[in-house]
């Protein structure tokens, strides 16, 4: 049976530098009070997939990304690989954009750093699914209980079926 780990926001930092690059900085032209620990970790990176649910853009990528949007108060930080985003809004709080669904960005009630952490959540989901082909109900539920740890309420706004 799995036990779903909440990695510290500092483990969570140092999996995603593992594969520095060239540091990147958002053009000064951008106007957006981005969290500082964002703005930080995403100059320093590599577009890199963290799970199945959380693609996370390094500074280029999301802002050619964000040239897709016209929303002055979000900004697009992250995708799934299938049309789906995430958005930061000007306060730091995260939103979630179905590409199904197109009207409006939900709320999920989290910060950026809580997202990492969700992220990395839903990738020891991936890799007990792909090891199992199968999420029991005691699985799912340990899945939901480690969502509410990070926040309360997260897994009724997770926008994804386990």
């Amino acid at each position: 049976m799995i036990s779903f780990k909440i990695l510290p926001i500092e483990e969570i930092q140092v999996e995603v530098l593992k594969e520095k690059r060239n540091i990147q900085s958002f053009p000064k032209t951008i106007d957006f009070p981005f969290p500082e620990y964002y703005k930080k970790l995403v100059t320093l990176i590599k577009t890199t997939e963290i799970s199945s649910e959380a693609i996370l853009f390094n500074a280029v990528e999301a802002v050619n990304e964000n040239k897709e949007f016209v929303l002055l108060d979000y900004w697009c930080f992250a995708g799934n690989g299938q049309g789906d985003r995430w958005f930061l809004d000007r306060t730091g709080d995260i939103f979630f954009y179905d590409h199904d669904y197109d009207e409006k960005l939900e709320p999920m009630n989290i910060s950026f750093e809580q997202w990492m952490q969700m992220a990395f959540v839903v990738k020891q989901l991936d890799l007990y699914f792909d090891e199992h082909e199968d999420v029991s109900e005691p699985v799912r539920q340990k899945f939901y209980t480690a969502l509410d740890t990070i926040h309360p309420g997260l897994s009724k706004v997770y926008p994804f079926t386990v």
